[in-house]
């Protein structure tokens, strides 16, 4: 019994250490309601249901990206005034966004093409938007992680 003490507190140290640790490497607080804080900004939804980047004391709205993640990168190249990143996390966000609402419009078209030209079309158009959303989400997580870690 002892035994099993002894290995539960080494593993509460180890986890408190790694959190330490986790916190030291990725400056961000997330709060309840799902908002982050990255150092003096706020990233929380929008109205639109969009993630929006506010500064902490004003509580001016920076930006509006479609992803919580570029949102998160976005504060951090604005924080560090890389405003060619800034653009650069805009642009890819909005592509994402842009070739995941086709992919999801040609699915819906794609069940009721009546005609099998079209119904090519819609699974040509449906494979690029697919292609090009993959390619974008793959793209923001590179950038994601060598921003973060």
């Amino acid at each position: 019994m002892k035994k099993r003490k002894f290995k539960q507190k080494e593993i509460k140290e180890l986890a408190e250490s790694f959190n330490e640790d986790f916190k030291a490497t990725l400056p961000i607080t997330a709060l309840p309601d799902g908002s982050l804080v990255y150092k003096q900004y706020i990233i929380k939804e929008t109205d639109k249901k969009n993630w929006g980047i506010y500064h902490l004391e004003s509580r001016a709205l920076i930006d509006e990206y479609f992803l919580k993640t570029c949102a998160l990168m976005a504060a951090k190249a604005y924080n560090s005034t890389d405003m060619v990143k800034f653009f650069s996390i805009k642009r890819i966000d909005n592509k994402y966004w842009a070739s995941y609402c086709d992919t999801l419009v040609y699915k819906k078209n794609i069940k009721t093409a009546k005609d099998f030209d079209r119904y090519l079309i819609l699974l040509n158009k449906l494979e690029h938007s697919s292609a090009i959303a993959i390619h974008s989400k793959d793209e923001i997580s590179k950038m994601f992680k060598w921003s973060f870690v």
